[in-house]
């Protein structure tokens, strides 16, 4: 499997949020995105993009299992007699929204906890463009310490049948160019950079994208056309 091949890990997470990837497939994809902090990321946009059609679905009342099993979750259990008092069922329905309103707390605030410890702030790096180009063709984002980087495509590169676009560091004492990863046709891409490329990253005032085989340069370097290069921010 291509873990830098976007399309591949945008399909996969789209499936993953709409629950049609099942049973072995599933849980490789499970193991993937607890290990790959973009693979993460792809499923997070997913489940927010597909909210709007969540929240527009018609709700439904839980089965008694169900509100048998979140009590049983939460260490909740009805004194005995509850069910025979006048106002049983009124206590018994009460109870049951404060065991719901317990669920949903846990798990917004799980869901806050996750998402501040797999979003690290993201910090513009470098602009790809071109002189006669109406508009850029990537930016490059990542977090202060190097470890995450995103890539943004914004319209100024043309997609090529058979070819994908990779993002280099050109590392300023003129040692060979390190690989970052393929560049995303469209949408944006993340990645955890490896100890190595981060160390070039770096050591490189500039960054180039070249064109390449589709899946990347079969070698350790470029093998097509430098077709940008670009400043890397420099930070103190």
């Amino acid at each position: 499997m291509k873990h830098d091949d976007p399309n591949l890990i945008d399909s996969l997470a789209a499936e993953y949020v709409l629950g049609t990837l099942v049973g072995r497939a599933r849980r490789r994809f499970d193991r993937w995105r607890a290990q790959e902090w973009h693979v993460e990321r792809r499923v997070q946009a997913w489940e927010e993009r597909l909210v709007g059609l969540a929240l527009r679905l018609s709700p439904m009342r839980p089965s008694p299992q169900v509100w048998s099993q979140i009590e049983k979750r939460i260490g909740f259990s009805a004194a005995p007699g509850t069910r025979s008092v006048p106002d049983g069922g009124r206590r018994i329905s009460t109870m049951r929204a404060l065991a719901a309103s317990i669920a949903i707390f846990v798990v917004l605030v799980g869901g806050v906890a996750t998402w501040r410890a797999t979003h690290p702030e993201l910090l513009a790096l470098a602009t790809f463009s071109s002189p006669n180009a109406v508009q850029p063709a990537w930016e490059l984002r990542a977090d202060t310490n190097m470890h995450h980087l995103r890539a943004v495509a914004l319209g100024g590169a043309r997609p090529q049948s058979g070819k994908s676009f990779e993002l280099w560091a050109l590392p300023d004492n003129g040692g060979a160019p390190v690989s970052l990863g393929l560049m995303p046709d469209s949408g944006e891409l993340d990645r955890d950079l490896t100890e190595a490329q981060r160390s070039a990253l770096l050591s490189a005032s500039k960054v180039a994208v070249s064109l390449e085989p589709t899946g990347g340069s079969p070698t350790a370097a470029p093998t097509g056309p430098v077709l940008f290069v670009a400043e890397r921010t420099r930070r103190a």
